[in-house]
C-alpha cells in the first residue's frame, strides 16, 4: 500500500526534529521545514482515518511533544498528504496563516469548561419565586379540576424561571472567564445536563489567576444547582 504524510501540528522553527516511533500505528514522527516553520508528520498507509481512541490519543500524543519543542499550532485530525513535498507545498502556500496563528498561540494553552446543571438543588432555589409561591398556595386551596390547571401553570412557570436563571449564572461564569482569558468560544454539546461548553485561550502567565477564578466560581454557584467542570491545559484546538 501506498504512505502518504500524515499532519499532526505546525511547529514554530525550521530545526530539523525527530521524535520517534510515537506517531499513528507506531510510525516514525519527523519535521518538514519552510522558512521559520515547520510540519510534524509521519508515514502512514494512505487510506482515510478512522477517530478512534487510539488514533485520536496517538495524534494528541504527538501534538503534546511537539509543544514541549515550541509553539505548536494543532492541525485537525485526519490530514493526509501525498508527499513531503505536498507537504512543503502546504507550508509554502500557507505560511502567511500558519505563522499569524503561532504568533497568536505563543505562550498559551486551552482550558475546557462544562457547567451541569443539578436540578435538585436548582430547584430548591426556585421555590424563592414569588409567583411559584402563590400557585402553589392556591392548588392547596381549590377544587381538584382548578388545582389540575393551576399545577399545569405552576409547572410551566418553573420551567421559565429555571431557564432564566440557568441563562443567567451560566452567562455571568462565561463573561467572567472571558475577560481573563485572551480568547474564548461557545463549543458544541450533545447533552442536555451541559448548559454551558466553552474554551478559554490562556496565557501561561495568567494561568494562575484563571485557576483561581475558577475555584471561586465553583463555591459562588454551587448552592444555585450548578457544577462546573475544568480540563487542560490542552494545545489549543478549539482556537486554530
Amino acid at each position: 500500500m501506498v504512505d502518504g504524510r500524515y499532519v499532526y501540528c505546525i511547529l514554530e522553527g525550521k530545526a530539523k526534529e525527530e521524535f520517534g516511533n510515537i506517531g499513528l500505528f507506531d510510525s516514525n514522527v519527523y519535521t518538514i521545514s519552510h522558512n521559520d516553520i515547520s510540519a510534524v508528520v509521519s508515514k502512514i498507509p494512505l487510506k482515510e482515518m478512522q477517530p478512534n481512541v487510539d488514533n485520536i490519543v496517538a495524534h494528541q500524543r504527538v501534538v503534546e511533544a511537539s509543544r514541549k519543542i515550541g509553539t505548536s499550532l494543532p492541525i485537525r485530525f485526519g490530514i493526509i498528504v501525498m508527499t513531503d513535498y505536498g507537504v512543503k507545498k502546504l507550508l509554502v502556500k500557507s505560511h502567511k496563516d500558519f505563522t499569524v496563528k503561532i504568533s497568536k498561540l505563543r505562550h498559551k494553552d486551552e482550558f475546557g469548561i462544562k457547567i451541569i446543571i443539578d436540578n435538585d438543588k436548582g430547584r430548591s432555589k426556585l421555590s424563592n419565586n414569588s409567583e411559584i409561591r402563590k400557585l402553589k398556595s392556591g392548588i392547596s386551596n381549590t377544587s381538584q379540576g382548578t388545582a389540575y390547571f393551576l399545577k399545569m401553570k405552576m409547572d410551566e412557570a418553573i420551567k421559565i424561571e429555571k431557564l432564566k436563571q440557568i441563562d443567567k449564572m451560566s452567562g455571568e461564569i462565561h463573561r467572567h472567564l472571558t475577560k481573563l482569558s485572551d480568547d474564548s468560544c461557545l463549543l458544541k454539546t450533545d447533552l442536555s445536563q451541559v448548559i454551558l461548553n466553552a474554551a478559554y485561550l490562556v496565557s501561561k502567565e495568567d494561568r494562575e489567576e484563571f485557576n483561581a477564578a475558577i475555584s471561586k466560581l465553583k463555591s459562588k454557584y454551587k448552592d444555585g444547582g450548578l457544577v462546573i467542570h475544568e480540563s487542560g491545559p490542552w494545545a489549543p484546538y478549539s482556537f486554530c
